[in-house]
C-alpha cells in the first residue's frame, strides 16, 4: 500500500495490523486524487516516528491547501528556510510569537511583540531559534508528534478531505492515547477540541487556533501556557 511509508516504525505495527485500519487505508487511497497536499508518501509521515518516545501531541486540523506547502508535519511550511523569507501562514507566525514570550515573558498581553518585532530581536541576537526548515524536525526528534486530524486536502480546498479521514483519525487518536496515557495534548482550535472525546487519556492544553489572536479572547492562543509548562521536556527553540 503506497500510503504507508517504507520506513514505518515498529511501534505502530499493532495499529497497522488492525484489519479495519488496513481496509480503511486501502479505500482511502482509492478515493484520493492526484491534486492533493501533502504528497501521498508524506500523508502518513507520523508512522515513521517512535510512538514510545513521544511526549507531546500537537494536533492540527488539515494540511495547508496551497500547492506544495504541506509536508506531513502539522503546521510546518514546506520550502521555508528562513524566518525572514516571506510566507503567508499566520498560524506559524503566531507560533513564533508564543515561543518568544515563553522564553522572554511579557508583563501583559499588549506587550507581546509582533512577528516583525520578533524578527528584529532575532537580528539583534537577543532571541535565538532554529530556522523553520530545521525547527519542526528538532521538535519531532525531541518527542513531539506533529499530527493533523485530517491527513490530506485537495489543493485550494481547505477541509475537503475531512469526511474521508475523520473515522480513521478517531480510531488513531484512541489508539495513541490508550498506548500512551501520559502524553500532553495541544488542542488548538475548535476542530482539535471536537476530537477530545476520542482521546482517552492525557494532559490537555486547549486554546483558540493560532490563526487568529485577540486580547478579547479568554482562551486566546497567545495566552496559552502549553509551551511554558512543557519547556522542561521540549526545547521549543530547537536544538
Amino acid at each position: 500500500m503506497s500510503l504507508i511509508p517504507i520506513n514505518v516504525h515498529a511501534s505502530w505495527e499493532a495499529f497497522l495490523a488492525d484489519p479495519w485500519v488496513n481496509r480503511y487505508l486501502e479505500e482511502a487511497e482509492e478515493r484520493l486524487g492526484d491534486a492533493i497536499n501533502p504528497r501521498k508518501e508524506n500523508i502518513l509521515r507520523f508512522l515513521t516516528t517512535d510512538l514510545n518516545t513521544r511526549k507531546v501531541v500537537l494536533l492540527g486540523q488539515d494540511p495547508y491547501p496551497q500547492q506544495g506547502v504541506a509536508t506531513g508535519r502539522a503546521f510546518e511550511v514546506g520550502g521555508l528556510k528562513s524566518w525572514h523569507q516571506p510566507f503567508r501562514q499566520v498560524s506559524l507566525k503566531n507560533m513564533l510569537r508564543l515561543i518568544y514570550i515563553t522564553y522572554h515573558p511579557v508583563a501583559h498581553y499588549k506587550s507581546i511583540p509582533t512577528f516583525g518585532r520578533v524578527l528584529m530581536e532575532m537580528d539583534a541576537g537577543s532571541f535565538q531559534i532554529l530556522p523553520p526548515d530545521r525547527l519542526f524536525a528538532s521538535w519531532e526528534e525531541q518527542g513531539v508528534l506533529l499530527l493533523n486530524t485530517w491527513l490530506s486536502v485537495e489543493v485550494s480546498r481547505p477541509g475537503s478531505h475531512g469526511a474521508l479521514w475523520q473515522p480513521f483519525s478517531e480510531r488513531l487518536l484512541t489508539y495513541i492515547s490508550v498506548q500512551r496515557p501520559d502524553l500532553c495534548w495541544f488542542l488548538w482550535g475548535k476542530n482539535a477540541q471536537e476530537n477530545k472525546p476520542f482521546i482517552k487519556n492525557g494532559r490537555f492544553y486547549e486554546c483558540r487556533h493560532p490563526m487568529m489572536c485577540s486580547e478579547s479572547y479568554a482562551d486566546d492562543f497567545l495566552k496559552s501556557t502549553c509551551l511554558k509548562e512543557t519547556m522542561s521536556i521540549i526545547d521549543w527553540k530547537g536544538k
